[in-house]
Order: C-alpha cells, then sequence, then structure tokens
C-alpha cells in the first residue's frame, strides 16, 4: 500500500510545474475561445467561470489546508472523501436552484450548469490530490495537472471548433476531467493510503462544522472578486464581459506568481508564531511583501509598455483597442494577491474572527461600489470597485494581524 517518499524539493518542484500547465491551458482556454467562437460566447464562458468560482469554494469547503494538516489523522481518508462528495452533490442542487431563480438565457443556465459539472471534478481530485500531498508524492499531484490540463485543453478547443456549441464543449471538458480522476488520481492515491468512504453523518458534519470558519472565508472571498463580473453582465451586457474577462485572464500570472513568492514560507511563519519568535515573524513577513513588491512593478511596467502588443497578439485588434482596462486589472490581481498573503497569516496565527470580518467588508463593498461605479465609469468601474473594496479588505486584515501579534508580544 505504501510507496517511497519524494524529497520535498522534488514534490514541491512536481506541484509547481504541474499547477502552472494547468493554469497556463485553461488560460489559453479562455484566449482561444475568443478566436474560435467571438467575444459574445466568450462573455458566456466568463459569466459561467465566475460564477462557479463561488460554487467550487463551496465544493472544496477550504478543507485541503486542514486535511494535509491532519498529522494525527483526527479524521480519516474516507471521510474526507465522504465529506467531500457529500459537499459536491449540496453545491450542484445550488448551482441549479441559483440558474432557476436568476434571470440568465437558457443557454447562458446550460454553460453555468455544465461548467459547475466540470469544477466538481476539479473538487473531487482536489481530496485525492491531499491524501497525496500528506503522503509526500507531489509529483503524482503535478503529473495529473499535466495531463488534466493538456487533455482538457485540446477536447474543449475540438469540440468547440467542430461543433461551434459552448455548452457541448465544456460538457466534453468536464467528461474528458473525469476520465482523469478516475483512472489516475483515485488510484495513485489508493496506492498511498487506505481509503474506503466513510458517508456517516455524524463524522462528516463534525468536519464540516470544525472547517466552517475557512468555508465561510473561501466563500466571501471568491464573492469580492465574483460580484463586479456579475453585475457587469447584468448592466453592460455579455458583450462587455467577454472583453473584461478575455483582458483580465493573463493577469492572473502574477496573482498567482505573487502565491509563489509567499506559500512555501507559511509553515516557517508557524514555527515562528509558535516558538513566541515575533520579531523574526515579521522579517519573513517584509521578505515576501518586499519580493511581491518588485514582481508588482515588472507587472505593472509591462503591462504598461507592452500591453498593447501583447493583446493585440493574444486576442486581435478587437479586444486590443480596449488596452486602458488591462493596467487596473494588473494592479487588482496585486491587491488580490496580497489578500491572499494576508488571509493566510491570519490562518497561521488561528485569527478567524478576523479573517471573516475582513471578507465581510470586502463582500459588502464589493457590491455596492459594483451597482455604483459600473454605472458611472463603464467596464473601468468594474476594476475601481475591486480595488477599492480590496484595499479596504487588507486595512481591516492588517489591524487584526497586528493585534494578534501583539498579544503574543505581550
Amino acid at each position: 500500500m505504501k510507496e517511497n517518499k519524494l524529497s520535498i524539493q522534488s514534490s514541491i518542484i512536481w506541484n509547481s510545474t504541474g499547477s502552472l500547465i494547468y493554469l497556463c491551458t485553461q488560460w489559453l482556454i479562455s484566449v482561444l475561445v475568443v478566436r474560435i467562437a467571438g467575444v459574445e460566447t466568450a462573455g458566456n464562458f466568463t459569466l459561467a467561470m465566475s460564477v462557479n468560482n463561488v460554487f467550487y469554494s463551496i465544493a472544496t469547503q477550504g478543507i485541503r489546508n486542514y486535511q494535509v494538516s491532519d498529522i494525527k489523522e483526527k479524521y480519516s481518508n474516507g471521510t474526507y472523501v465522504g465529506s467531500r462528495l457529500i459537499a459536491c452533490i449540496i453545491t450542484v442542487i445550488i448551482c441549479v436552484g441559483y440558474c432557476v431563480i436568476i434571470q440568465y438565457s437558457d443557454g447562458q443556465k446550460a454553460c453555468i450548469i455544465a461548467y459547475c459539472l466540470f469544477k466538481i471534478s476539479e473538487a473531487i481530485y482536489d481530496v485525492y490530490a491531499g491524501i497525496c500531498q500528506k503522503a509526500w508524492r507531489m509529483d503524482y499531484i503535478g503529473k495529473s495537472w499535466i495531463i488534466k490540463g493538456i487533455v482538457t485543453f485540446a477536447v474543449f478547443c475540438g469540440v468547440l471548433y467542430i461543433s461551434s456549441d459552448l455548452f457541448i464543449a465544456i460538457i466534453a471538458m468536464a467528461l474528458s476531467s473525469y476520465g482523469v480522476v478516475f483512472l489516475y488520481d483515485i488510484p495513485k492515491a489508493k496506492s498511498l493510503a487506505h481509503i474506503t468512504i466513510n458517508l456517516r453523518t455524524k463524522d462528516n458534519l463534525l468536519l464540516m462544522a470544525e472547517c466552517m470558519p475557512l468555508l465561510c472565508y473561501l466563500i466571501l472571498s471568491t464573492l469580492i472578486s465574483t460580484i463586479p463580473r456579475i453585475f457587469m453582465e447584468r448592466i453592460l451586457g455579455s458583450y462587455e464581459l467577454g472583453i473584461y474577462g478575455s483582458i483580465a485572464t493573463p493577469t492572473l500570472i502574477v496573482q498567482v506568481g505573487a502565491s509563489y513568492i509567499f506559500n512555501p514560507f507559511l509553515t516557517l511563519f508557524a514555527e515562528k508564531y509558535n516558538c513566541g519568535e515575533i520579531d523574526s515573524f515579521w522579517k519573513t513577513l517584509k521578505k515576501c511583501f518586499l519580493s511581491i513588491t518588485v514582481l508588482s512593478v515588472i507587472a505593472l511596467l509591462g503591462g504598461r509598455i507592452l500591453g498593447k502588443w501583447g493583446l493585440t497578439i493574444l486576442y486581435g485588434a478587437e479586444i486590443a483597442q480596449y488596452v486602458y482596462l488591462l493596467v487596473p486589472l494588473i494592479f487588482c490581481t496585486i491587491l488580490t494577491a496580497i489578500v491572499w498573503f494576508l488571509c493566510a497569516l491570519l490562518t497561521v496565527v488561528r485569527e478567524f474572527r478576523g479573517l471573516i470580518i475582513g471578507n465581510v467588508m470586502g463582500t459588502i463593498l464589493s457590491c455596492v461600489s459594483s451597482a455604483v461605479l459600473l454605472k458611472i465609469a463603464g467596464m473601468q468601474g468594474a476594476s475601481i470597485a475591486l480595488s477599492v473594496s480590496l484595499v479596504a479588505e487588507i486595512i481591516f486584515l492588517w489591524i487584526y494581524l497586528k493585534r494578534k501579534l501583539k498579544k503574543i508580544e505581550r
């Protein structure tokens, strides 16, 4: 049953490489939707992705970090898998209910539900990836991301090109993703650990209840960036959302790149905090912020100087004429990366109250500012609204982090 552990360095390299390749293939899908099917279809695809960011949070429950740190195995692998399956079923029901209530076109509703089924495959994979990570076989995770990225990219683009039907293309992508999960991910996880799916209500409810604060944070955090896009579709239309989403997609590289800077340090932060070495905690935090600042300056300058040229190559002149949206969007991704960092630190120091309050404030501001600014500033209003929300959230999170650390210093 057990297999030899991989070195920490090799595991991290495999995981980072696989995640980056998958990110690139998903990004290329967003690019090619515009090329293959046009801006209107790209808008519907962006809508389906944006709405399902929230549903994916519900499906994963924010449990992954808890799962991989459960060294004493308070909950069995089977319980983690069982709770994930229950959460996925609930998520699909909520998604269907949302589509019944909200006034989208039938085609948009079909695409949202289809994309939800695709994201459910990722949620199921995530819990088995947690088992591999816990066993330090992250090479399996990296290889899975690579396989899944290439297969889903080829299937989606091929089907969309042949059928010109976004719904059919998303369904085909979902089926190919499930194929990788059942043929590769689950067998690899079972080679590392004993897994008997546990659907006992008591065990699953205890796990879900214990991780409820993390689920709430994850949903709220996702909502903050999703709300401006939902308002945009309602106020401006799918065409504008397609343009905005297309320009926003490449900027995610900055956000993910920043997470690669601070994620490896989270264990170190936890060690410093638990040992009471607060001065060292602050020094490490400053180093991370400095690295994020350097990356931010490079990204902003690159967007300013090379933005129109890059958008023309990726999408053509139709999208490139909206280059003025690029730099504000890059700024938004930088702010989002800082929020991710601060939220991770609050999780490390177990300041869940501040985590929730900060994200609640950000969500409220995102709703109010999006409703107002999109009518005043058009597409640019979405970026302004998101920036306002994220800056306010950063201030709240920072205040709670300083308070928590001062208590330890005393």
